[in-house]
């Protein structure tokens, strides 16, 4: 029977077969030396028990959210080059709460509660640039770009008003991976802290050295644990992404947990070129020629075609290595086949998602978008690496999108994958609502649903703060 420790740990972790082996069986015949963090196994079992349906539909349950996670815990809000010049600033909206984000001076940042001290109005409503003063609309009391306040009409008629005292309230204001994060609690942990040593996973891929290719922001009829999760596993991939399945293992994926004192992070890594096992007429010949198309079609200038007669996941990677260099003039000849291929997905609690490697270079991030339990905003971004010699190109304006608008429209054939997601997210909701009593809740894998659970049990722990 063994002891307790040992069936504790005694579960399986993914499926392989001699078609479709899973990413460990993959990074051991890799090209490249695939780096050591990647290897590294974190997993644990966490359990079976059920997420009960009143944690996605409470407005008492989202309440407490919002006073122990949104006022409580770091989350982004834009990257740096989307405030690239002085006076740039960012209004970040999250659970019916509003924050003012500024780019002060060159290297600096200031956050605040985006609230006019004078009687309560939301002080800026959009996201702007150049500014040297932030009026309020309704009455003109002004506050400058660190916060203080600049002028008042009639201050002759408020004597309880010292200047001093009256600037905007601040928040937190941090950077990490070229992305601004903000934490309403003055008296919380550092960003340093709550990142642990997630960033040091990313040393040899570093966000910071990225562009914005696209920024996109959903609004979802869904909750946004709802939302989030369909991205935390790649079980769905069989019946939502059918496209996939002759190209992505998605049972050989890989799953990790980290739990560092107050950081608490995961990941998935999904083995890109070689067919799911439930793929109909599944081969590898297939599904690598079906990274070939898809390549092909990410390309803009179309006119490094790859070859159609080459299969096997190193000359794709080498092709991938070279085609980039032309088109970044950046190095990637040290960068192993799963870094260049397979899809690789950090979480860091509460909501922020970055990826890493070239197979899908994305970052999501997911919050309610109002006070209520069951909407959302989904944000995306697409990172493209700098340059080695040359400037960036400035970063685009972020695309809005309503519940009922499709991806694809705007951001081509990567978006028809969101739009798939985002059929199903508001029919869970529904569900949900809908929720029978029994069983008592959700079941999830134990394996391949683990970043969900493992994400509960930390949401717990924090709702439980004093």
């Amino acid at each position: 029977m063994g002891n307790v420790q040992d069936q504790f740990n005694d579960f399986q972790r993914g499926l392989g077969t001699e078609l479709s082996p899973n990413w460990r069986d993959l990074a051991r015949a890799d090209s490249k030396p695939v780096p050591a963090f990647l290897t590294d196994e974190r997993s644990t079992n966490l359990g079976t028990d059920k997420v009960p349906p009143e944690r996605y539909t409470s407005y008492e349950y989202h309440r407490r959210e919002v006073e122990k996670v949104w006022k409580r815990t770091w989350q982004v809000v834009c990257r740096e080059d989307e405030i690239a010049n002085k006076g740039d600033h960012f209004v970040y909206n999250v659970a019916g709460l509003s924050f003012l984000v500024v780019r002060s001076g060159e290297q600096t940042f200031k956050a605040f509660w985006n609230v006019c001290l004078h009687r309560g109005r939301r002080l800026v409503d959009e996201s702007g640039c150049g500014a040297e003063i932030f009026r309020c609309p309704y009455h003109a009391w002004s506050w400058n770009l660190e916060g203080e306040l600049a002028w008042y009409p009639g201050a002759w008629d408020f004597p309880d008003v010292e200047a001093s005292k009256y600037g905007l309230r601040p928040v937190q204001v941090d950077t990490w991976g070229g992305f601004v994060f903000i934490n309403p609690d003055l008296k919380g942990i550092t960003l340093a802290e709550h990142l642990g040593s997630m960033t040091r996973h990313f040393a040899r891929w570093p966000l910071e050295q990225r562009f914005s290719l696209w920024h996109v922001q959903k609004t979802i009829n869904a909750n946004w644990k709802v939302a989030m999760e369909a991205f935390l596993e790649a079980y769905h991939l069989m019946q939502t992404h059918p496209q996939a399945l002759s190209s992505v293992a998605e049972h050989g994926t890989q799953y990790d947990i980290w739990d560092e004192g107050d950081a608490h992070f995961s990941r998935s890594i999904t083995p890109t070129g070689v067919p799911s096992k439930h793929a109909r007429d599944g081969s590898a010949l297939g599904a690598i020629a079906d990274v070939w198309a898809l390549l092909n079609a990410l390309r803009a200038d179309q006119a490094n075609q790859l070859p159609p007669d080459i299969y096997d996941r190193a000359t794709i990677a080498e092709w991938r290595r070279n085609t980039l260099k032309e088109m970044t003039g950046a190095d990637y000849s040290e960068l192993s086949d799963a870094e260049m291929l397979d899809s690789i997905q950090y979480f860091t609690f509460p909501n922020f998602c970055p990826w890493y490697g070239e197979g899908l270079p994305l970052v999501y991030q997911f919050r309610p978008n109002a006070d209520s339990a069951d909407t959302c905003y989904f944000d995306i971004w697409m990172l493209i690496r700098k340059p080695d010699n040359g400037p960036s190109p400035p970063a685009p304006a972020m695309i809005r999108l309503g519940p009922d608008e499709s991806f694809e429209t705007h951001i081509g054939a990567m978006g028809q994958v969101f739009d798939q997601d985002d059929q199903n997210m508001p029919f869970v909701q529904i569900g949900l609502n809908t929720w029978p009593g029994d069983p008592e809740g959700c079941t999830l894998g134990r394996y391949q649903e683990s970043r969900i659970r493992h994400f509960h049990q930390v949401l717990a722990k924090a709702l439980a703060r004093p």
